[in-house]
């Protein structure tokens, strides 16, 4: 079972960060950091030297503007924002905040070729903006290209006054990767620049957590609650510990406690919908992924969820609306093809929309286990449908 986890990967979904764009006189514009926890802090620019650009063009500044508005939220549609952000550069190549936010929003759909071609020159455009360059490495990492990644994040690495901020998205990418020897550096780096920084805590405490050191990452993961006791992250993170653990009760617990200190917090209550899917309540998950759905209708993670635990009750056509609804505002967004296909397979005899479902998933997914899998679906079905005729 997967659990969601608060750091590089939940922003990756959803977490919106602001990003003060001067070129755009000082409008406050919501983007979405991919590679990075999010938590606060500046915005500094990393150690290249920024590149003068001329003026944005005001046209192009409101298409942007407005796909922005529907990357999230309510109204999030991102066809058409995807068509306004390409409106945007046909009319101003400059404007490498469109160019990041396509990139964002194919690496959110699992289109992560094309979110690489976007980043890339998101960061050619302005070699000091930190936002693409993160993203950039961060895509790169999940290409499965890590030399790429490690040629990105040098500069940071080498510079010594890098800002918290900085520090703490280059340990979320280094964790990732498996270096953790580098993160913790990283990470420290942050706090010796403000001890009281949790975010940089909290990666310390994942760290630990990823080597297997349980003891130590509670403890972290302790302190950091007494810095921000009304955070619900610290009680999100001692849960998922717990389950690392195999204490799921404790766990289940951590995840009630993160979400009386919020109710919104979303990775907590898809924490306790994983929890109950994998016990086999298929019944409450489904209504966590509801409640959380509720909050945010456009939350893939939580719709993708909730489609699995109405197919494990049974309800088949349900779920394949679950996915329809998905796929009509992410034509591409990898989990919902290929567990579209696997619905369509295994449950609702439809072996020739199953195929195209999984060849649309290969088409924008990755290497990896479920591309494996997709690959022995497809071949199986392809096999069927030649001996029936």
């Amino acid at each position: 079972m997967s659990f969601h986890r608060q750091g590089a990967e939940d922003a990756r979904r959803k977490d919106p960060a602001v990003w003060r764009l001067r070129r755009l006189g000082g409008v406050h514009l919501l983007l979405f950091l991919l590679a990075s926890t999010a938590c606060g802090g500046s915005s500094a620019p990393p150690p290249q030297t920024a590149r003068a650009l001329p003026p944005a063009n005001p046209v192009a500044t409101q298409k942007f503007l407005t796909a922005s508005e529907l990357m999230t939220g309510k109204k999030r549609d991102d066809v058409r924002a995807e068509a306004l952000l390409k409106e945007a550069l046909a009319i101003d190549g400059y404007l490498w905040e469109a160019h990041y936010n396509l990139g964002v929003l194919y690496r959110r759909r699992g289109e992560l070729r094309k979110a690489l071609e976007h980043l890339k020159a998101a960061h050619e455009t302005q070699p000091a903006a930190r936002e693409p360059l993160l993203a950039l490495a961060e895509t790169h990492h999940a290409l499965g290209q890590p030399a790429a990644a490690a040629e990105l994040l040098e500069p940071y690495l080498r510079a010594e006054a890098a800002d918290p901020a900085s520090r703490v998205a280059v340990t979320a990418l280094l964790r990732e990767q498996g270096k953790h020897d580098q993160a913790l550096e990283q990470a420290r780096g942050a706090l010796i620049g403000d001890a009281t920084n949790a975010a940089a805590l909290l990666e310390v405490g994942r760290i630990y957590r990823a080597q297997g050191e349980l003891d130590v990452s509670e403890l972290v993961f302790r302190r950091a609650l007494t810095l921000d006791e009304k955070s619900p992250r610290p009680h999100n993170e001692l849960g998922l510990t717990a389950l690392a653990r195999g204490d799921t009760q404790l766990a289940f617990d951590h995840f009630e406690t993160a979400l009386r200190a919020d109710p919104a917090f979303a990775p907590a209550r898809l924490n306790r919908a994983s929890v109950l899917l994998g016990a086999g309540d298929y019944a409450g998950a489904a209504a966590e992924y509801a409640q959380v759905l509720k909050q945010d209708p456009g939350h893939d993670g939580a719709q993708v969820g909730h489609a699995i635990a109405l197919r494990a009750q049974g309800k088949h056509s349900e779920a394949a609306a679950e996915y329809q609804r998905v796929l009509a505002r992410s034509p591409n967004q990898p989990e919902a093809l290929y567990d579209l296909g696997v619905l369509q397979s295994d449950f609702l005899d439809q072996p020739k929309q199953a195929v195209d479902s999984f060849e649309r998933y290969l088409d924008v997914a990755g290497d990896g286990p479920a591309r494996e899998e997709a690959e022995r679906y497809v071949e199986r079905l392809q096999s069927r449908a030649a001996e029936a005729k």
